[in-house]
C-alpha cells in the first residue's frame, strides 16, 4: 500500500508542476501580447505628444536655439568699405544722386613766374562747379574760377593812367582724385585742361552821378583802355579737407592751392599787363 502511494504521489507531483508551467508561459505570453497591443494604438493615434503640442522648450519659455555663424552676415561699412584709406565705391542703396559733385569757395590769388614782372599783385578768387564722384575715390569736375588781380602801380603811371585790374575768366575741367585719408581728414590732388578769358583794363577816375536812395555826384572809376584774349590753360593743385559734417557725409570743408598757367601772348603796346599769366590761387570751401 506504502509503495502504491509512493508511486502515486511522484506522478501527482508531476503533473502539478507541469500544470504550474505551462499556467506561468500563459501568463506571460497574454502580458507580452497586452503591451504590443498599447504601443499600436499609441502610434495609430498620431504625433500627439510630438507634433500637435508645442515643444517642452517653448512652453518653459527657453530661448530658440542659437543661428548658426555663417547666417548672421556681418553689416558692410556704409561706403561699401572700411574707414580710412579704403573707399572703394558708393553702396547699391545709395541712389545715383548721391554720386554728384559740388564744389564752391573763395580766396585770395597772388602771382607767380611771368606776372610778377610788374604785370600782376595780389587779388582775390571766386569758385564755383558741379560734376560726377565716380567712386569716392575719384571724380570729375566743371569748374569756373574768377580771379581779380591788381596792377602795380609803376605799371599804370607808365601808361598814364590811375588804376588798373586783370580779371582772368577761367573754365577749367578737372579731375580730382583722393589718395589718402584717416578718419575725418584727408588729402586730394585736382587738375586739368581749359581755357581763359584774360581782361586787362586801364582806369581812370572820372566824375559821375551816382543813385542810391537819392543822387549825387562823385568820382569813380571809369575803363579808359581795355586788353582781352581767350587762351588755352591749365591748373594743378592739392588741397586738404575736414569732414566737420561726420565720417560718413559726403561734406568736406577744404583748403587748397592750385597753379594756373594762362597761355596769353603778349600785346603791341608795352607795359600794358599782357603776356603769359601764372597765378597761385589759394581757396577756402565746401566741396561734396
Amino acid at each position: 500500500m506504502v509503495a502504491n502511494c509512493d508511486r502515486t504521489c511522484v506522478l501527482l507531483r508531476r503533473v502539478l508542476m507541469a500544470a504550474s508551467a505551462l499556467a506561468i508561459g500563459v501568463s506571460l505570453s497574454a502580458s507580452a501580447q497586452t503591451s504590443l497591443a498599447a504601443n499600436h494604438s499609441s502610434d495609430e493615434q498620431g504625433d500627439f505628444s510630438s507634433s500637435a503640442l508645442p515643444a517642452t522648450d517653448a512652453l518653459l519659455g527657453a530661448a530658440p536655439a542659437p543661428i548658426a555663424s555663417a547666417a548672421l552676415a556681418t553689416p558692410e561699412p556704409q561706403y561699401g568699405g572700411s574707414h580710412g584709406n579704403n573707399y572703394p565705391s558708393y553702396p547699391n542703396y545709395q541712389s545715383k544722386w548721391s554720386h554728384l559733385a559740388f564744389v564752391g569757395g573763395g580766396g585770395f590769388t597772388a602771382p607767380i613766374g611771368n606776372a610778377t614782372h610788374g604785370y600782376e599783385t595780389y587779388g582775390y578768387n571766386l569758385t564755383v562747379g558741379g560734376g560726377w564722384n565716380f567712386t569716392k575715390k575719384f571724380g570729375a569736375l566743371f569748374e569756373y574760377q574768377f580771379d581779380k588781380n591788381k596792377i602795380p602801380g609803376a605799371t599804370i603811371a607808365a601808361v598814364g593812367a590811375q588804376g588798373g585790374n586783370i580779371n582772368s575768366h577761367l573754365f577749367l575741367f578737372d579731375g580730382i582724385y583722393y589718395p589718402y585719408s584717416h578718419g575725418k581728414t584727408g588729402l586730394y590732388i585736382t587738375g586739368g585742361p581749359g581755357f581763359s578769358r584774360k581782361v586787362t583794363n586801364f582806369t581812370d577816375l572820372a566824375p559821375t552821378e551816382q543813385c542810391y536812395y537819392f543822387c549825387y555826384y562823385g568820382y569813380a572809376p571809369v575803363t579808359v583802355a581795355s586788353f582781352s584774349s581767350t587762351q588755352l590753360a591749365a591748373d594743378g593743385g592739392i588741397g586738404f579737407y575736414w569732414k566737420a559734417f561726420g565720417q560718413d557725409s559726403n561734406a568736406k570743408l577744404f583748403a587748397e592751392a592750385r597753379y594756373v598757367f594762362v597761355d596769353s601772348p603778349r600785346a603791341t603796346t608795352t607795359t600794358n599787363g599782357e603776356g603769359t599769366e601764372g597765378i597761385i590761387p589759394v581757396t577756402f570751401g565746401i566741396r561734396f
